[in-house]
């Protein structure tokens, strides 16, 4: 054994090897190649460590998790990023590793991680190296989610306390980020989650649940055992999460709770998020509102408190248990217990639980099948039965000869015959005089429908509005859309953001700046005050966009800005006053300028092939591999390894054809042979898009994406050193 194994913990020792393992051959280190052996060992463990927070955190698999690390040179503190299967939650990833098992993480770490989230929230890409230029996109479809939440990830091989100091600073972070279900939290996972994961790795534990019901339950024992009873709420949040805190070693099952289901939990949806408020303002009355869930598990064994008797408080010990259905609902009570776990403790859900013991093999699954099949009611449902929602219906016929639908399944009308209810609620939000149904409904449309006094719903149809002046706001919601989708194109940093995140503030300025008068103007009058929209558009970018940082700061992350709505209330109010006063072309304010700042700091990559061909990167005749994902693998996996010739090309320099396939001698586009590849398999289910150059790659160098990222990066640095060598 090495002099540094042999100073290294027992434990630690058993992250390495397993890290090693799963991950040498899959992370990336190129970057490395030169380097001593020992400080490119200490490296690719600390990437090892971000990519295996990823795998506990989100259930991805050892491929996925290394494809997120980004580490290396222009990573601004985040070492690997992770999303969930919604698309709705993503991990920002700091790792640490130490041979001795004494990783820390202090404040220069912490502020570090803090800005690589404010830059990615700014959408200022330009700066971050080539692999996360490759996650751009996803990371982006994210943030630009106002209900998204962002978890940042302190990965250390050491026992993970943070200093007070420490602790202020992710917490600020968190309060900036936040606002109306845009959420930012942090956790450490340490040396003990990691020797954990390594361990159940090898040999996962079964899960077992302990449930009491001390109220009303009752069972069945043939043909199988199940008992079905109320569960306080609590309860299924400590199955999900633990007892104990973060530093504690109770810490639940989390997504392990639901390897049985047909999916994992969704985050922090707008339905999940309407759970945890009900959880928490009206506890007793949740069970009325929530169909329950249901549990499977090998054995049930139970314990009474006192009398043995069907009715009588008891416990259910439930061994190698699973949650087959309501994955949602078990999720949304742990978030709601973190925020108030004296209410949660007072929320009770319908549990139903099925022992497998005795059933036929495939009796489970098709319990998970059928309990996930159910129809279910959303709240839009219920407007069906408004008779205001006919009579506008009505309206839309004879008034305008158009259409409008309302109920839930019925196809959108084209955009020149009509619009749907959520289109024409959306657009009355924005001409709303007060901005925060903008706000609100930027989070979800669900908000749209609550009723009630206060309720979206009722505030914009319990007066019922004419249909022209239900027409001519979806009108002028389109038009501003339009605008918005054309100048984004042109804008890049914080006032891209602002595009991004405050679409549906700018139509609520656009609205109060037209007037709700005007929605009543004859035709030929509206004609002039609806082709103004652009201009008007522009006029309000040209104020909001600098007005952000006027207010708020240049550090303050845009899209929580345009999520709260106290903020956004300042925000149009300044705005409104600004245009009332006037700005004309000659203000430093001047949209021009954004456009012209946005073309000069970026350049766009041209396409892939191309670039690669115009700069003879890649020699005739260089070999390729085909690099399919995970799902490629198991569809058509056995097709390509029957004729090894398969997986295999070549490449000609020539910007249509350069892949020459080994298997018929003939020349494709990267994205036309892999589409090839498929229908040549009879790969029934495959993907309706494909990424041909992410898909092939140079043993050595990468896929045809990273090597055109980097050769674009150089190319951009060179452009910018002799830009400054010339001023």
């Amino acid at each position: 054994m090495s002099k540094g194994l042999q100073d290294m913990p027992l434990e630690v020792q058993h992250i390495r090897s397993a890290l090693l393992r799963e991950f040498k051959d899959r992370i990336s280190m190129g970057d490395f190649e030169k380097k001593d052996p020992t400080e490119r060992e200490t490296a690719l463990l600390s990437r090892a460590v971000s990519a295996k927070a990823a795998r506990i955190l989100t259930d991805c698999t050892s491929d996925e998790a290394a494809a997120g690390v980004i580490d290396g040179r222009d990573d601004f503190g985040i070492d690997c990023v992770a999303f969930s299967n919604s698309g709705s939650e993503l991990w920002l990833i700091q790792a640490k590793w130490k041979n001795k098992g004494t990783a820390g993480f202090d404040t220069e770490a912490a502020l570090k991680l803090v800005h690589g989230l404010k830059k990615l929230d700014n959408r200022d890409l330009d700066h971050f190296n080539e692999r996360l230029q490759l996650l751009a996109d996803r990371v982006h479809g994210v943030l630009r989610l106002p209900t998204c939440k962002v978890n940042l990830i302190i990965a250390l091989i050491g026992d993970g306390r943070l200093s007070p100091e420490i602790q202020n600073i992710l917490n600020d972070a968190a309060h900036e980020f936040g606002g109306l279900g845009r959420t930012v939290e942090y956790r450490v996972l340490d040396q003990r989650d990691f020797h954990r994961a390594v361990r159940e790795d090898l040999e996962p534990q079964p899960i077992t649940l302990r449930a009491t019901m001390d109220r009303e339950w009752y069972t069945r024992e043939t043909p199988y055992k199940a008992v079905i009873g109320e569960v306080s709420a609590d309860q299924l949040a400590h199955w999900y999460g633990g007892k104990g805190n973060d530093q504690g070693h109770d810490k639940g099952h989390g997504e392990r709770l639901y390897d049985r289901n047909v999916r994992q939990s969704l985050g922090l949806t707008g339905v999940n998020q309407t759970m945890v408020e009900s959880m928490i303002e009206d506890p007793e009355g949740f069970m009325y509102r929530h169909n329950g869930i249901t549990v499977q598990c090998d054995r049930i064994e139970q314990e009474y408190h006192a009398k043995r008797a069907v009715g009588q408080p008891t416990t259910l010990i439930l061994h190698n248990a699973s949650v087959v259905n309501g994955a949602q609902t078990v999720t949304s009570a742990f978030r709601a217990y973190e925020r108030d776990p004296e209410a949660v403790a007072d929320a009770y859900v319908l549990v139903r639980i099925i022992s497998l013991d005795g059933a036929p093999e495939n009796f489970g699954r098709s319990i998970t099948k059928a309990t996930n099949t159910q129809n279910h009611m959303e709240r839009r449902d219920f407007i069906a039965i408004d008779t205001v929602q006919s009579e506008i219906q009505k309206d839309f016929r004879l008034s305008l000869d158009k259409e409008y639908v309302f109920r839930r399944g019925e196809l959108d009308p084209a955009p020149e015959s009509g619009c749907s209810v959520t289109e024409a609620a959306t657009a009355l939000a924005c001409m709303h005089r007060e901005s925060s149904l903008a706000v609100r409904v930027k989070g979800s449309t669900n908000v749209l429908w609550e009723e009630g006094r206060g309720g979206a719903y009722t505030r914009l149809f319990g007066q019922q509005p004419t249909a022209q002046q239900i027409w001519r706001a979806v009108q002028v919601l389109r038009l501003v859309r339009d605008r918005l989708t054309e100048l984004r194109s042109k804008l890049s940093g914080r006032p891209g953001s602002v595009v991004d995140s405050g679409s549906l503030l700018v139509a609520h300025l656009v609205f109060q700046r037209i007037g709700r008068d005007k929605f009543d103007e004859p035709d030929d009058e509206w004609a002039g005050v609806f082709a103004e929209v652009p201009a008007q558009v522009d006029a309000v970018l040209t104020c909001l966009v600098p007005m952000v940082d006027t207010l708020f700061t240049s550090k303050s992350f845009v899209t929580s800005t345009f999520a709260n709505e106290e903020r956004c209330a300042r925000l149009v109010a300044a705005v409104l006053g600004m245009l009332e006063r006037g700005t004309g072309p000659d203000s430093p304010m001047n949209l021009s300028a954004f456009i012209e700042g946005a073309s000069r700091n970026r350049r766009r990559r041209p396409q892939t092939v191309r670039l690669l061909v115009d700069h003879d990167v890649i020699k005739d005749g260089t070999p390729l591999v085909y690099a399919p994902s995970t799902a490629e693998e198991v569809a058509i996996g056995a097709w390509l390894d029957a004729d090894p010739r398969r997986r295999r090309a070549s490449w000609v320099n020539d910007r249509k054809a350069p892949l020459l396939w080994e298997a018929d001698g003939k020349r494709y586009s990267p994205t036309g042979l892999v589409s090839q590849m498929w229908n040549a398999a009879d790969w029934k289910e495959q993907w309706s898009t494909v990424q041909g150059p992410k898909q092939w790659k140079i043993s050595g160098e990468g896929t045809l994406v990273e090597i055109a990222e980097r050769l674009w990066r150089r190319i951009v640095d060179e452009s910018e050193t002799e830009d400054e060598s010339s001023t």
